[in-house]
């Protein structure tokens, strides 16, 4: 009877432990202590927040319920630029490494994760835009069925065309046509529409951190090209660039060429900062100072940074992205 009620017992807590609702993420990060940690999930297409912790010890640890809905979680850590994607799959989840080196850490996770670990290594690694695209396109491919090929196209959406979206898009099955990334994918391919070359440009106002009204209809129809210039004080390319911007800007600013800056700083003093030794000498420079969550970059489809949009007197978008040379021929050729 004791060796029955034993087994019995045995049975109870097996079916009890295969019965578990819950998984947890484990961050365990070096020089977080004291930092408030964040835990997001996509639900349909509003990224909402889950938990919010401070770390202790260097660590927090997040236990949530399993749930049908496979689209990564977010953690994200006090003064990152941009939280880290985690696939958990259901499971158990180890998150190690420096805070302050973020390329550097590890997410331990699912099979989902470990390909997503692999394709983001092998990605860093190629310089060539053209080829990065085209990995980046075959990675959506081979995972078109599954939330890891939205996952893809909508993090690496600046890599693909308007016409390479719809196409991915429309290649979507099963979950993968129906889950939060393919969702907001759909909506960022529809506003990237609305403000692509031959499109009338999206009107704004705003201030400056002096307090100045600022509305940009007034400001395009004074001049005869107007750029809006997305960038960052954090941004190694956008610093690189920002020497070639200058440059278009002394040649043509006599001839109706004039910049309105928007920057997608979090760090005030560091964006005037680089304002002034970049001699970025325009008068128009904004800022919300809430980094990516910046309504007029929200507004032009801005997925990465340095990036342009160039509107002349009649209000049409007539060219976007343009850098170095090919900047300075365009404002060249059009202002002759």
């Amino acid at each position: 009877m004791k060796k029955l009620f034993i087994a019995l017992l045995a049975v109870v807590c097996l079916t009890s432990c295969g019965d578990k609702n819950t998984f947890k993420i484990n961050v365990n990060l070096e020089n977080s202590n004291g930092k408030k940690i964040c835990l997001k999930h996509y639900v349909n297409v509003d990224l909402e927040t889950l938990d919010e912790k401070v770390a202790k010890n260097n660590s927090v640890v997040f236990e949530i319920e399993k749930s049908e809905n496979m689209d990564a979680y977010l953690v994200d850590v006090e003064g990152w630029k941009r939280p880290l994607t985690v696939f958990t799959e259901n499971q158990d989840v180890r998150i190690t490494g420096d805070c302050q080196n973020y390329n550097k850490i590890d997410v331990k996770s699912g099979p989902k994760q470990d390909e997503l670990n692999a394709f983001v290594a092998e990605f860093d690694k190629i310089e060539d835009e053209t080829d990065a695209m085209y990995f980046a396109m075959h990675m959506v491919k081979e995972n078109r069925d599954n939330v890891l090929g939205s996952y893809t196209l909508y993090r690496y959406r600046w890599a693909f065309s308007l016409e390479d979206i719809y196409n991915l898009l429309n290649s979507m099955e099963g979950v993968g046509a129906s889950n939060g990334y393919t969702k907001n994918m759909k909506n960022y391919a529809v506003m990237l529409e609305k403000v692509s070359v031959g499109h009338e440009f999206i009107d704004f106002k705003t201030h400056d951190y002096s307090g100045r009204d600022f509305v940009l209809s007034d400001f395009v129809r004074e001049n005869n090209l107007t750029m809006i210039d997305f960038w960052a004080s954090w941004c190694p390319d956008c610093r690189k660039e920002n020497p070639n911007v200058v440059t278009v800007y002394n040649a043509f600013k006599d001839k109706g060429f004039d910049i309105v800056s928007i920057s997608l700083d979090t760090d005030r003093a560091a964006w005037e900062k680089a304002v002034a030794d970049d001699n970025l000498a325009w008068d128009n420079h904004f800022s919300n100072l809430k980094g990516w969550n910046d309504d007029v970059a929200e507004m032009y489809s801005i997925a990465f940074i340095p990036q342009n949009v160039i509107i002349n007197n009649d209000g049409v978008i007539v060219a976007r992205n343009l850098a170095g040379d090919d900047l300075m021929s365009f404002v060249s050729d059009y202002l002759k």
